[in-house]
């Protein structure tokens, strides 16, 4: 799966929001935020300098997991869009991924100034 190919921009942004992504992310918000809180807790136990992990560290882990998630994948059926392994089915699991991880750290950042 070549996923790292699907840039994650404005465009992407909007194709989701046209899909109803972001509310299926509303929708199960307490979920997709437990798996990235997980993988971010993980990564920063084994790290040795937490402070350089970025999206794109955590974007890497949750791939394979929403890639097979079965709530991800309830949400791109129910959206008509093609399963992950399925032809352009990569590109949508890349950009939602992109989208949960955008979520998660924008509500750390939002602990973080409060």
């Amino acid at each position: 799966m070549a996923a790292k190919d699907y840039i994650w921009d404005s465009q992407a942004a909007k194709r989701l929001e046209e899909k109803e992504l972001d509310k299926h992310y509303a929708k199960n918000k307490e979920h997709y935020d437990g798996l990235a809180k997980t993988s971010w807790d993980g990564f920063n136990s084994v790290s040795d300098v937490p402070a350089y992990l970025k999206h794109g560290d955590l974007w890497d882990v949750l791939l394979p997991v929403l890639s097979r998630d079965a709530t991800t994948l309830k949400g791109l059926t129910s959206k008509k869009l093609p399963e992950p392994m399925a032809r352009g089915g990569a590109q949508w699991v890349a950009w939602f991924t992109h989208y949960v991880v955008e979520q998660f750290l924008g509500s750390l950042k939002d602990e973080e100034e409060k």
